[in-house]
């Protein structure tokens, strides 16, 4: 075992939603609207893999007896503290309980939001407490919608996992039940089930989107060519090359590629926020994305103007100024 680790809520899970006020802040700047809360273990960012950006995470000193201490993520300072360095600064949860000081700050995770199991897939601003300071009514609180999890990372194979884990449990209690054990890719799996599927089928609906455009741009540029034979016949009668003749041919469908591309880009952007919860990573205007597909919509374009428009070189002038 490598680290272990007791949570609230796993990642890609929808956490705790909570409130808070900055103590000590300027008038009308106090109040922090939502983030998730989870409580955890010293171990759990090291079991994640959870990057420390700044100042530190819990440790065994973090009792219940010592001050009460808090870490954000980034997606938390970027949203509340965003002209403040956040380490040092007091958050008051409210209903008499102590304030915590924020002691660092680590990377984002992916996790639900909103109500219920729906809401985009997204950084949450959240906060970490350390669960050696957490009340007992608190825990009986949010107890009755959370379950907490245990969270183990292996450095081998994970064949007798759950049985070695299902001993530690009961050596400590044989009556607290084991519900189940899942690997993290199984909670992503269930948890992005929704989102996967709706990908799975934009990007069958673009695929198919993309293969009745290039199937339209060949028949166009098809029947230009059959419908212009003669005029490019005397074309190349006068000297025209058939490489030349080809891309006159070709022209027309390429230059209503770009303009179909150019309309599509503003589109693209304009609608970009809907597909928001699809996307981790990437931001919904990345420049390189928008330049990928428009360059692989351009390519298959492209080919599709091209190919009809090679029958030229295959053309012989003499015959050509013969059709009537």
């Amino acid at each position: 075992m490598d680290a272990a680790a007791v949570c609230l809520t796993l990642p890609y899970e929808r956490a705790l939603n909570t409130g808070g006020r900055w103590v000590g802040a300027k008038p009308g700047s106090e109040q922090i609207d939502i983030f998730n809360e989870t409580y955890v273990t010293p171990r759990y960012f090291d079991a994640l893999r959870i990057p420390v950006m700044r100042g530190r995470v819990f440790t065994d000193a973090d009792s219940a007896a010592a001050a009460p201490v808090m870490v954000v993520n980034l997606a938390f300072v970027k949203r509340y503290s965003r002209d403040e360095d956040p380490i040092g600064r007091q958050i008051s949860g409210g209903g008499g309980t102590p304030p915590r000081t924020i002691v660092g700050v680590v990377g984002d995770i992916q996790q639900k939001a909103g109500w219920g199991n729906f809401g985009p897939m997204a950084a949450m601003a959240a906060a970490y407490v350390p669960a050696a300071q957490t009340s007992d009514a608190f825990l009986k609180m949010v107890h009755t919608w959370f379950s907490p999890s245990w969270f183990v990372r292996l450095e081998g194979p994970q064949e007798g996992a759950a049985a070695e884990m299902q001993r530690a449990v009961q050596s400590v209690d044989p009556l607290l039940p084991f519900a189940k054990f899942r690997t993290l890719n199984d909670v992503r799996g269930e948890t992005l089930a929704t989102q996967s599927a709706q990908t799975t089928l934009l990007g069958s609906l673009a695929a198919l989107a993309l293969i009745l455009a290039a199937v339209g741009l060949y028949g166009l540029v098809a029947n230009s060519v059959a419908e212009r034979t003669r005029e490019l016949g005397i074309r190349m009668a006068l000297g025209a090359t058939a490489s030349r003749a080809s891309m006159a041919a070709a022209a027309p469908g390429i230059t209503l590629a770009l303009v179909g591309i150019a309309i599509g880009l503003v589109a693209a952007r304009a609608a970009s926020t809907t597909l928001q919860h699809f996307l981790w990573g990437v931001t919904v205007g990345d420049p390189l994305t928008f330049a990928g597909a428009a360059a692989v919509v351009f390519a298959v374009a492209a080919i599709a103007a091209i190919v009809p428009a090679l029958r030229i070189v295959r053309l012989n002038p003499i015959k050509a100024l013969r059709q009537s």
